[in-house]
């Protein structure tokens, strides 16, 4: 079986430090973001989406009718791809009182398939957003971030004054809004289960749970707050923790970032750049701080494979934006697993390969890997593969 699932992908990252795990596979000026069991890769290049395959090298997906621009975010394992475009699409109403709006230009979330191609899947008007319906088009764009195998697509909506949601789009049901009405909310992925995870503003009828959101897991429509490094000392805004859940795999566990301290919270972010750690959230209950690479303050874990291998980014430098209400770190890409700990994936490959690693986006569950660098200067996206594949 796949020789083994690569001899258990090198005994899961035996410690070898600095020596040769992976091959690089230059992908071009793409920045990609998702992988699937096929090494089908999916990533952006000047405002259009891609989709990258070993054979036939990259495709444009294209746009929407109308619509100038796309953004892929996801590939689920049949090759069914999701994300951001703008174009022509229909904002449903939730109150009979106001009728659906038809768009020439609305940013939306797209399921594209090698077959139909791109498909809008439109928006609807959020709860208590009726005041805004002469905006409806242009101030609530709805961004795709994740699909499954069941081609059910998780995102969230941008930032509008006080509002922002999370959502689930089905075939069947088409879009159900998630999570609190404040900022920050956000389903980041879901598993071929159904649990979607994000972050959630918590309860807003509760003054001390909003703006500093907690990881969130979502099945069956129930909410479960993941909690923060905070436990009980955790007491919420204006002085509080704050955590993010942003990926999850098929056995349930799930990866992300919490603050290691408490920090003062402003309306649309922190007070200064808050210290936070990548998280693994095992299907046991609690959570596991996974500390940062030798030399670095912060750390984010990203996505985790069907084995617990997880990969993110670790550093000494942090950005917040303002306009989605996002928090990143930028600085080195990591692997972790339960055998090796944390990794440098630039330990990890030739020294003369003339790389350097800057992010790790996707992983597949043969431990392939996707992420951003630069190859002999020039900005490029990769692909890691083990070196037993």
């Amino acid at each position: 079986m796949k020789q083994r699932l690569l001899i258990a992908f090198v005994l899961l990252l035996v410690p070898i430090a600095s020596a040769q795990v992976y091959t690089v596979t230059d992908l071009g000026p793409l920045s990609p973001t998702a992988i699937n069991i096929w090494g089908q890769v999916v990533g952006n290049s000047n405002g259009q989406a891609f989709i990258w395959r070993k054979f036939a090298g990259r495709k444009r997906l294209g746009t929407l009718s109308g619509g100038t621009s796309s953004y892929a975010a996801s590939i689920n394992d049949l090759g069914v791809i999701t994300g951001t475009a703008d174009g022509a699409g229909t904002v449903i109403s939730q109150d009979p009182s106001f009728p659906s709006k038809e768009c020439s230009d609305l940013t939306q979330p797209f399921v594209w398939t090698p077959k139909n191609g791109m498909r809008g899947l439109g928006a609807v008007a959020p709860p208590f957003s009726d005041v805004f319906y002469s905006t409806w088009c242009d101030e609530f764009p709805f961004y795709g971030t994740g699909i499954n195998d069941l081609r059910e697509v998780v995102g969230d909506v941008g930032l509008y004054s006080t509002y922002q949601w999370a959502f689930q789009w089905t075939k069947t049901g088409g879009i159900t809004v998630l999570g609190g009405s404040w900022p920050p909310t956000f389903a980041n992925a879901i598993s071929n289960t159904g649990q979607i995870v994000g972050q959630n503003s918590q309860d807003v009828t509760d003054p001390l749970t909003i703006f500093l959101g907690h990881a969130t897991s979502w099945k069956n429509g129930v909410a479960t707050d993941l909690g923060t490094l905070g436990g009980a000392a955790d007491l919420g805004y204006p002085m509080g923790y704050s955590s993010s859940a942003n990926g999850v795999n098929d056995l349930g566990q799930i990866v992300g970032w919490s603050t290691t301290d408490a920090t003062l919270e402003s309306f649309y972010g922190w007070e200064g750049p808050a210290p936070i750690h990548a998280i693994l959230w095992p299907t046991s209950g609690g959570m596991r701080d996974l500390g940062a690479l030798p030399g670095d303050t912060f750390s984010a874990a990203s996505k985790i494979n069907f084995f617990g291998l997880v990969i993110g980014i670790s550093g000494n430098t942090v950005a917040f934006d303002d306009v989605d209400n996002r928090y990143e770190v930028t600085g080195r890409p990591f692997i972790w697993s339960e055998t090796a700990g944390m990794q440098d994936l630039n330990n990890l490959i030739s020294t003369s390969s003339g790389w350097v690693l800057n992010s790790a986006t996707g992983i597949n569950i043969w431990g392939q890997i996707v992420g951003e660098g630069t190859h002999s200067g020039k900005a490029h996206g990769f692909l890691l593969t083990p070196l037993a594949f």
